[in-house]
């Protein structure tokens, strides 16, 4: 290679000989293999804390609630009324109790219920806790001052299958509706009595017929 290289560089500038080597001498050019095992994908770290249980609750089949009307008077807009078997939802040391769900055929609702976060032992009948009962996890949460919790409601249709069970999330009925998410900041020891209501949701109102149960999902942050 070498002496084909110096063979055309005979009579040449210093230059052209230089251009004339560049182009006569291989390159070898290697690439890395893969390795198995390695995906080629972007690191992504595992989060240092697991984000926070979340549980739920199935409300009791829909209670009528609707007023008769007086003699003389058109048909009231129905009302329905859903209740929980549960009387509390509990994560670590946030708590959910009195919940209760009202929907009304002209598509507005009424969502209420009472939040604690590391309630206190005190004498108080409407308490998440039982009385005599301490709070216990398994977490260290003495400290946090503060949570935001997250409560969402989904509305169910009737389960064909199964339209005797009560207190069960349905097997095969379909979630139709869902009520917009509500988080707000909880104070340690402090309870607070929520209540959140929507005047015409045009989804309420097209699924009210069908709505037979309510669930309740329950987080903090």
């Amino acid at each position: 290679m070498k002496r084909r290289v110096l063979a055309a560089c005979v009579g040449l500038s210093v230059v052209a000989c230089v251009s004339v080597a560049r182009a006569e001498l291989p390159r070898h050019v290697a690439k890395p293999k893969l390795k198995w095992g390695v995906p080629n994908y972007d690191y992504r770290p595992t989060p240092a804390t697991a984000p926070a249980a979340t549980v739920t609750a199935m409300s009791l089949p829909k209670a009528d609630i609707t007023p008769a009307a007086l003699p003389g008077q058109d048909r009231r807009p129905a009302t329905y009324v859903y209740q929980f078997l549960e009387p509390r939802l509990q994560v670590d040391h946030c708590f959910l109790s009195r919940v209760a769900v009202t929907l009304h055929e002209d598509g507005s609702y009424q969502v209420s219920f009472r939040a604690d976060q590391n309630p206190q032992a005190v004498d108080d009948p409407r308490s998440p806790l039982k009385a005599g009962e301490r709070l216990e996890t398994t977490l260290q949460t003495g400290q946090l001052r503060r949570n935001t919790f997250v409560v969402k409601v989904r509305g169910y249709a009737a389960d064909p299958a199964r339209p005797g069970r009560t207190g069960a999330t349905p097997l095969s009925a379909p979630a139709i509706v869902e009520l917009p998410a509500m988080e707000f900041v909880v104070q340690k020891g402090e309870p607070a009595s929520k209540s959140a209501s929507k005047e015409l949701d045009p989804l309420v109102k097209k699924y009210f017929p069908l709505i037979d149960r309510v669930e309740v999902e329950f987080t903090y942050k």
